[in-house]
This record gives structure tokens, sequence and C-alpha cells, in this order.
């Protein structure tokens, strides 16, 4: 309710002062974001922040399901600030870090894109690995292969479930329909 209040404004803002009828204004930092966020990942949402699907545990971030080794793109263009492995959680992990604090998080990678190291700068869209089942998975094995991605914010996991729902299917490059404040 209070984002589409927010947005009647801005645009009847917008609208007036090409009007000639006020200043007008520029959309803040969490308007302009809406939808900049791609899904890395073309798959089913199988689970979500802090929200159960059927059968899955609560955890940090977004599960999607899809086939094994196709590609897993940035969300959002950054600087990659971690590669590594974590036997018991995101097996094979990257985080990407972007503006305003926020990085993005992706697990269960089954490898990397050849120029992938700390430093490196990618483009939202930019391929970086390969979905896998590296790590904890449930079930283990191919049938568990999933990418995790989760959305932080100063190192700490967001919550932004009104992103995607349980069995939703989501496309690689698509828009995440939320608003990331910082993010433009």
């Amino acid at each position: 309710m209070r984002r589409t209040f927010l947005r009647v404004l801005m645009i009847f803002g917008l609208m007036a002062g090409g009007l000639g009828l006020g200043a007008g204004a520029a959309p803040t930092a969490a308007l302009a974001a809406y939808g900049a966020v791609k899904w890395p990942a073309t798959g089913v949402i199988t689970g979500k922040v802090d929200d159960r699907c059927p059968g899955y545990d609560n955890h940090d971030g977004y599960d999607i399901a899809g086939n094994y080794r196709s590609v897993v793109s940035a969300a959002y263009s950054g600087s990659v600030s971690y590669v590594g492995w974590d036997a018991g959680g995101y097996g094979n992990f990257v985080i990407i870090s972007h503006a305003s604090g926020w990085s993005t998080l992706y697990g269960h990678l089954d490898g990397y894109v050849s120029r992938m190291r700390v430093g490196e700068y990618f483009n939202r869209g930019d391929g970086i690995g390969y979905m896998g089942y590296t790590g904890g998975v449930s079930p283990p094995g191919v049938g568990g292969t999933h990418l995790h991605f989760e959305m932080l914010r100063y190192d700490s996991p967001q919550v932004w479930n009104s992103a995607g729902s349980c069995g939703q299917s989501v496309t690689r490059g698509g828009a995440v329909p939320f608003d990331f404040a910082g993010l433009n």
C-alpha cells in the first residue's frame, strides 16, 4: 500500500514537473532500484528467506532448482569479494559486492567461469558459474541441483520474500520485483 502511494506521488510529481506545474522530483534510490536486480538462474523457487516452501527448511536466501551445470549469472554489477568452499553449507560459492553495502551470494555452484577471482568485476548478466549440488544439499546428488541466492546488506541476509513464491518459475535475467534501497 505504501509503495503504491509513493509511486502515485512520484508519477504525479514527475508529470506536474513536465507540465510546468511544479519542480518535479527525481525518484528515490529505493524506487529507482525496483527491478534492477535480475534473477541469476532459470528454474523453480523451492525455498525462500525465513519462509518455508513445502518440504524445505527456513534459510537465508532463495533456492532456485534448475538444470545441472546451467549458467548462473551476476544478479547485479559488482566486484567479487569472495570465492571459496563451505563443506557443510554452500559448497562452492561466490560473493559479489555492490554499492551501498549490498552483496549477493551464490551457493552450491558446480564450478566457476575461468576469470573468476577476488577483485574481478562482473556486469549484471555476466556468467559467473554453473548450477550444482556442492555442499549441504537435499536431496544429495544431482537431484539436489539448485542455486542458493542471497541478498546481503552489510553482511546480513535480507528478507525479500515478496519477490517470488514457492513453485514459481523464474528466468535468468528476468527482473526481481523488489526495491533494494541504494542499488540504482
